[in-house]
């Protein structure tokens, strides 16, 4: 799945208000920065389970598209996070290592335990994020 793109899926199978849908993997998937949120690790078909909003039968081939704005959310956790952290690291190093000598080399090593600490963090909540792909994605229409 891509930025705003609208991928096409067979409906596979439907529990209770919900459709597991099947896309085929490309060429595309390989450096999706979603690609996590429908079968992760796997090369093979991607697996994801969404509200059946259209009332979609088993064998319907339908659109899957982003509902929120996704790919910012990501880059946010994947690299603003990690360098707020840094900076912040840094800001605290200098506001306690001001006797401490060479004082460049205690900021460097705090920003870089911020680094680490916020990219934990980011790593938690993007990981709680893969566990409910319907949140971030939805079944537009019916593909004839």
């Amino acid at each position: 799945m891509s930025d705003q793109v609208s991928d096409i899926g067979i409906v596979t199978n439907i529990d209770g208000n919900y459709a597991t849908i099947t896309i085929d993997t490309d060429d595309s998937c390989k450096t999706c920065g979603i690609r996590f949120l429908c079968s992760p690790g796997s090369d093979k078909d991607k697996i994801i389970t969404l509200e059946n909003t259209i009332d979609a039968k088993i064998g319907d081939r339908v659109t899957v598209s982003e509902a929120s704005n996704i790919l910012l959310k990501l880059s946010f956790l994947q690299y603003g996070l990690p360098l707020i952290g840094f900076l912040l690291g840094i800001i605290i190093a200098t506001q306690f290592t001001i006797n401490l000598q060479p004082i460049e080399l205690y900021q460097f090593l705090c920003g870089v335990l911020g680094l680490g600490i916020a990219g934990i963090i980011s790593y938690l909540i993007i990981k709680r994020m893969a566990k409910k792909p319907g949140k971030f994605f939805r079944i537009e229409m019916l593909v004839v």
